[in-house]
């Protein structure tokens, strides 16, 4: 038996390649155009006489890696950890300075901080909200279920709800009505999402897919497969057909030859394990533990773990099945099987898999089903995140792997997920502390080529006929931030209301929903929303926020870090500024640039100028004294810039950072609850926790190792 960790084999095993297929079924890397059954990489292209005429080989040069510093690491971590931005060069320094003491000291000051931005309710609520949309909860339409994933009961606020599911079976009873909102928080807090995905297969059946001058068995049909298919794509990062043409055991794309191979899967035979065959098995096999007839279809019926009402109620028995399909899901699945039969099998997948590890024989088949089904997951939960970090995923689109660096990439993140028992916290440390999340851009690093990385952001730049554009760089990581850390930020900034996840009632909306949409959140199956920048997402972001003014997008209040929700920062800061004396639009500016992109630095003549154009001002009007301008017209200035700068790249866009700040150009006017002080009073409670002591002033902290 063999620990699936201690691998370092160089390439999948291929039988026999998929023959005569064309991939149009199959969604392919991209590149490929069929299978020849000889080993050939079909991915290039050979002349008769076999020698290669396509693809060059990948470059032999090694990485060159350069870290953009402590600055831009918080920056970054920041908005992926609380899906916010900074609240101000102010808070950066501070943290900057707990991991400059922290090293001082011998500890890791990285991981220390991203520990501790990894908790708290901002971080709770950025996650909560990433998970529902990675497992495809609906926000609108017929399938939203306000009452199991929108209403929030004490259950939320502590551990214990999360715990309790994850130790149980459904049978079971928590003994107080909860919810999937509960769930997802309670885990959070746990720091074990298994119980999330577990629920999840029940309460999302209690909203099906309906349909109308159609049998009940064509509906079962439909339903099932829509079950299905989002089990697939939120759970498992599979799709049954596509693995005709690429599984664990072959792929139209391998070849022997690592410099020709653009296949590289984990090595562990997980679709035999998961489907009892490398190719898969038919759908409707599949899928039949998804039964919704005779299962879901009542109001009465067992309550699993004593889930409130809204999330379904079920029929534990067996009877009932309109179609009859034989199950089948990591093993046989009985007559009639429905999703109580397949939960325990994930929940001794769960366990075994964090207790021991991936296992497989010597021919890499993986010696428990349950094990492979729940790697799968882990695999898949890994890649989500990854994406959601760096904008890009670890695979391409047949799920996996393009080349060995993603392939490497995504083994570490998904077994240290699944090590650390479905830890999100160690999973994003792993990410913040990859070298890949900090990286510089190659003029600050006297790089030698502007593509250093090894390509796993863009797999398909190693066809470049370049050689020197082989690789990767900084500008392959650049992408939007995803909608709703994008759109959150922006009313943290603020200080408005974050948009509303559900909106009310029964078969309501969110606020502004062709906002949201847009935007690319995701709303229903049909409309999953993306994270492109398009001109029409850009007009419509540019329509609301333009003038900076309240979208009233009516969710959860926001506010400063330190205390209760506030409202409309920028009016906050014209009023500080008219109460200080001496202050100037200048003064304003800065402040507005430091809030919304944390550069509070003016790089000279020419940006003054287009300052005074963004805030509608004359020439050298940057400094006049506010007081002399009035209250009414610097407020119309500062909401001018801050619409400005709200579609800057700067505020959109991630992945190459912006230079460090000159500390001689902080602001001077600081909005009440923003100081030095308040926020080092807010943050390091949550960063050091019991490890370090601190104490805060106007200055900053100072952290001694307890």
């Amino acid at each position: 038996m063999t620990t699936h960790a201690m691998f370092s084999t160089v390439a999948a095993p291929a039988a026999a390649l998929c023959l005569a297929l064309g991939l149009a079924a199959c969604g392919d890397d991209g590149s490929a155009t069929g299978g020849t059954g000889t080993g050939v990489d079909t991915d290039a292209t050979t002349t008769a006489a076999g020698t290669d005429s396509g693809e060059p080989s990948p470059p032999e040069t090694g990485e060159e890696l350069c870290d953009a510093g402590h600055e831009a690491w918080v920056k970054r971590a920041i908005p992926l950890l609380q899906g916010r931005k900074p609240a101000s060069i102010r808070e950066v320094r501070l943290l900057v300075s707990m991991i400059e003491q922290i090293e001082a000291q011998g500890g890791d000051g990285r991981a220390v901080v991203a520990a501790g931005l990894a908790d708290g309710a901002l971080y709770r609520e950025r996650w909560a909200t990433f998970f529902f949309d990675a497992l495809r909860v609906n926000r609108i339409d017929e399938r939203r279920n306000v009452g199991c994933y929108d209403t929030l009961t004490a259950a939320a606020d502590s551990p214990d709800l999360a715990a309790f599911v994850r130790d149980n079976d459904p049978a079971s009873d928590f003994g107080a009505d909860w919810t999937m909102a509960d769930l997802v928080r309670s885990a959070l807090r746990l720091d074990d999402l298994s119980p999330l995905y577990r629920a999840d297969l029940f309460a999302r059946m209690a909203r099906p897919l309906n349909g109308a001058n159609v049998t009940i068995e064509e509906l079962e049909i439909m339903r099932r497969g829509n079950y299905g298919e989002t089990f697939d794509a939120a759970y498992l990062g599979r799709k049954v057909g596509c693995l005709e043409c690429h599984n664990s055991a072959e792929s139209v794309t391998w070849d022997p030859d690592p410099e020709k191979n653009r296949f590289w899967a984990i090595p562990a035979l997980l679709e035999k394990a998961v489907y009892g065959d490398n190719k898969g098995r038919p759908e409707e096999e599949v899928y039949a533990v998804f039964r919704y007839a005779g299962f879901a279809d009542g109001n009465t019926g067992a309550a699993p773990w004593g889930i409130f009402s809204a999330c379904g109620r079920f029929d534990t028995g067996h009877g009932g099945d309109v179609l009859g399909d034989p199950a089948y899901l990591a093993g046989p699945l009985p007559a009639g099987a429905h999703v109580y039969d397949l939960d325990p099998k994930l929940k001794a997948g769960f366990d075994a898999l964090a207790s021991n590890g991936l296992e497989t024989d010597a021919n890499l088949e993986v010696t428990d089903p349950n094990v492979a089904l729940a790697y799968l997951v882990a695999m898949n939960v890994a890649n989500q995140v990854w994406q959601e970090a760096m904008g890009h995923p670890l695979t391409v689109a047949h799920h996996f792997p393009r080349n060995e660096a993603q392939r490497t990439i995504l083994e570490s993140l998904a077994n240290t997920f699944a090590g650390n028992r479905y830890s999100l916290r160690s999973l994003l440390s792993a990410i913040v502390l990859h070298p890949y999340f900090n990286q510089d851009a190659p003029d600050q690093c006297d790089a030698s080529t502007a593509y250093p990385l090894a390509p796993v952001f863009d797999p398909f730049s190693i066809s470049s006929a370049d050689p020197n554009e082989r690789g990767n760089g900084v500008g392959d990581m650049v992408h939007r931030y995803s909608a709703w850390v994008l759109i959150d930020s922006a009313m943290q900034a603020l200080w408005y209301d974050r948009p509303e996840r559900f909106g009310s009632g029964q078969f309501g909306a969110p606020m502004n929903l062709k906002f949201l949409r847009s935007m690319g959140v995701f709303l229903k199956d049909a409309d999953p929303g993306s994270n492109g920048v398009s001109f029409a997402n850009l007009l419509h972001w540019e329509n609301l926020l333009a003038r900076a003014d309240d979208p009233l997008l009516g969710g959860d209040c926001t506010g400063p870090l330190t205390g209760p929700c506030a409202y409309d920062w920028i009016g906050e800061l014209v009023a500080t500024a008219v109460a200080t004396p001496g202050a100037t639009v200048r003064d304003l500016a800065v402040a507005i640039k430091d809030r919304l992109i944390t550069e509070p630095t003016i790089a000279g003549s020419a940006e003054e100028d287009a300052l005074e154009a963004a805030m509608l001002l004359t020439d050298g009007a940057l400094d006049a004294l506010v007081s002399d301008v009035g209250a009414s017209d610097a407020e119309i200035a500062a909401r001018s810039l801050a619409g400005v700068l709200l579609n800057t790249p700067q505020f959109l866009l991630a992945g190459v950072p912006s230079r460090d700040q000159d500390p001689d150009a902080d602001p001077i006017l600081v909005v009440p609850g923003t100081d030095t002080k308040s926020l080092c009073e807010a943050l390091a409670p949550q960063v050091l926790g019991a490890g370090w002591s601190y104490t805060c002033d106007d200055a900053g902290v100072t952290v001694t190792k307890n």
